[in-house]
């Protein structure tokens, strides 16, 4: 259990400055009625919008789509029986019963009270499509800015005998063993590892870029880097096809349009023609985020904008990306003790003009995430909202970050998950606790490691086997 999230990039993030030489390999609930933008609104599923295949329509609060299009988009074979009435949505193991203007549904089986029942116009079934993507597995968000509900269909992959497959949240295998081992779905692809070659699969299971590379990684701003057998670096689109080779000696991924590179001991920015438009003149740099990047100037830290003008001065210890218009930063003040003088760093946070939203007054300080940020004030875990206001106040031994509503915590070498009130709704009993990420987090219990959901339950497992350096550690 950390602060610091892992977002299946090349950098480590942590709580202080997050350098961008490292290399590593939720969506909000729909409200009962939506503000939809001027444009028309349209669905989105898993990134890919079926705007020209069908669109979505309103009736007293609710969000409905075709049987049929809702069907195809999430892979699922809907039927409508005009002679029974019924509607028939099947995938995998999950079967979704509906009946038009009837709000009883039956899930595997088992009845189910819905919200908005089914519709028939001009005698077509139109399902809510909220109710119909989560018994599938899939979660509904919207999304103000483009006008569209976006559905994501949250496939976890659990590896087993060095082989991955992808569950639902319900931990039903959706896309079966491929040999390799893969990682999570980014911008529709998975990075598949076969041997000592990497390549990507599709949310078919299908290989759609071959496994040829010595490295890989995931896609980012459209683009994925990749290294081939030879060592040359280059920038990949979806097809596989190669954009741009920069000849620095490294590179990173691109965000916002920027990807940071290496010369030397130096870093700047190109753009995706491959030009230079920030010159290599730092010592460390990061993403773009919010339009800004954090750089490291003289051993202190301040903010670009995407013309290279610094416009947050480099005046801090550490900083954190922008998220939610907040960057966290820590700064030195200096105390005397029994006239010893000393220096000591303390945590805030800045807004976009480099002003300090929340005052730099904590002993540690934590990225925002799901709203709110982990401080530490006289030794204590507290959580603050984006104004500064203390939320919640925690006597746990550690705690993490919030995500999807739950944060772990440890309590006699044992952890669980609070929500927001810091009610306890996860027992401390795994050993190891990770954050929540589509419906589900990666735990350890005893001789079992797997993927548990929001009740605590293993909705997939397998036999622990301690890595071999920790059991050399246990051992000394």
């Amino acid at each position: 259990m950390s602060h610091s999230r892992s977002i299946q990039k090349r950098i480590a993030k942590t709580a202080l400055a997050v350098a961008i030489g490292a290399q590593a390999l939720a969506f909000a609930a729909v409200p009962g009625a939506f503000a939809a933008p001027a444009a028309k609104p349209y669905v989105s599923v898993d990134g890919t919008s079926q705007q020209s295949l069908w669109a979505p329509v309103t009736k007293n609060g609710a969000t409905y789509g075709p049987l049929a299009g809702v069907s195809a988009a999430l892979g699922a074979a809907g039927k409508y029986d005009a002679k029974t009435n019924t509607i028939s949505i099947k995938k995998g193991n999950r079967l979704i019963i509906l009946q038009p203007e009837s709000k009883t549904a039956k899930v595997n089986g088992a009845k189910s009270a819905i919200v908005a029942a089914p519709i028939l116009i001009g005698g077509v079934p139109y399902v809510p499509l909220r109710f119909v993507a989560e018994s599938l597995g899939a979660s509904l968000s919207w999304n103000a800015s483009t006008g569209a509900y976006e559905v994501t269909t949250r496939l976890h992959p659990f590896t087993k005998d060095g082989n991955t497959a992808f569950v639902n949240v319900y931990g039903e295998s959706v896309i079966g063993a491929t040999y390799g081992i893969a990682s999570a779905f980014s911008g529709g692809l998975s990075v598949l590892q076969q041997g000592d070659a990497f390549g990507y699969e599709d949310r078919s299971g299908k290989i759609a870029i071959p496994v040829q590379y010595s490295s890989a990684y995931d896609f980012s701003d459209g683009l994925a880097l990749v290294a081939s057998k030879d060592g040359t670096q280059s920038y990949i689109d979806k097809s596989g096809q190669v954009v741009l080779s920069p000849a620095y000696d490294e590179l990173f991924d691109f965000s916002e349009g920027l990807a940071a590179v290496r010369s030397g001991d130096s870093f700047g920015y190109i753009d995706k023609t491959g030009k230079l438009v920030i010159p290599a003149q730092y010592e460390d740099a990061f993403y773009f985020s919010g339009g800004l990047a954090a750089v490291q100037i003289d051993g202190s830290y301040g903010f670009i904008d995407k013309t290279g003008k610094l416009v947050i001065p480099a005046k801090y210890q550490s900083v954190s990306d922008f998220k939610g218009g907040l960057a966290l930063a820590s700064t030195l003040v200096s105390t005397e003790t029994d006239g010893v003088e000393q220096s000591t760093g303390v945590f805030g946070y800045l807004n976009a003009k480099g002003e300090w939203a929340i005052p730099a007054q904590y002993e540690e300080g934590y990225a925002f995430s799901d709203g709110l940020a982990a401080v530490v004030k006289d030794g204590a875990v507290q959580f603050i909202d984006k104004t500064g206001k203390t939320v919640l106040e925690t006597d746990y031994d550690d705690v993490g970050d919030f995500s999807e509503g739950l944060a772990a915590f440890e309590q006699d070498g044992k952890y669980g998950y609070i929500n927001k009130k810091g009610a306890v709704v996860i027992e401390p009993a795994f050993d190891q606790a990770d954050a929540f990420k589509d419906g589900l987090a990666y735990a350890i219990k005893g001789d079992w490691e797997g993927l548990i959901n929001a009740k605590g339950a293993f909705v997939v497992k397998k036999a622990y086997a301690a890595p071999a350096e920790a059991e050399d550690a246990a051992a000394k």
